[in-house]
């Protein structure tokens, strides 16, 4: 295998991904203490740890399409808007929508722990790298592209 096709951006983009999978499989996102008594519970555990785990597929499938792109480039795999790059922006983004999700449903900034600060800066980290892969374009809108919101039907006229 060679890494000669592998830049630093992707790189970065990889061990950032990594370091987010780590981060909610392993780091403490909530710490609740009673007296002398302190739980710990990471991304993936209780409440509501299945958003931890698609957040970690996720960002394990930004690693696995990055790696394919560049270790095996005759493998051809579908692309989101035409490219690879926004294919792993979408990863990213549905990523960061998961770790959001999971920041929603359980809003208590008291019972965050070490783990849950560090994934926000990471999963920000990983959504700026993807865009800035991309050449810094966000996905396209169709509302966008014409500038105001879609047409919808035209009423009937008398």
């Amino acid at each position: 295998m060679k890494f000669d096709s592998v830049g630093r951006d992707d790189w970065l983009l990889a061990g950032v991904a990594l370091l987010l999978v780590i981060d909610l499989l392993f780091l403490p996102w909530f710490d609740v203490s009673l007296g002398i008594v302190s739980v710990t519970s990471t991304a993936t555990g209780t409440p509501d740890g299945w958003l931890g785990v698609l957040a970690m597929l996720m960002a394990l499938a930004v690693i696995a399409d990055l790696g394919i792109e560049r270790l095996a480039p005759a493998t051809k795999l579908p692309a989101l808007g035409g490219s690879r790059t926004m294919t792993r922006l979408a990863l990213a983004g549905a990523c960061a929508l998961f770790v959001v999700l999971k920041f929603l449903f359980h809003i208590h900034f008291s019972l965050f722990g070490f783990g849950f600060w560090v994934a926000v800066v990471l999963t920000g980290a990983l959504l700026a790298l993807s865009v800035r892969a991309n050449g810094g374009r966000l996905p396209a809108l169709p509302w966008h592209s014409s500038g105001g919101m879609p047409a919808g039907p035209t009423p009937p006229t008398a």
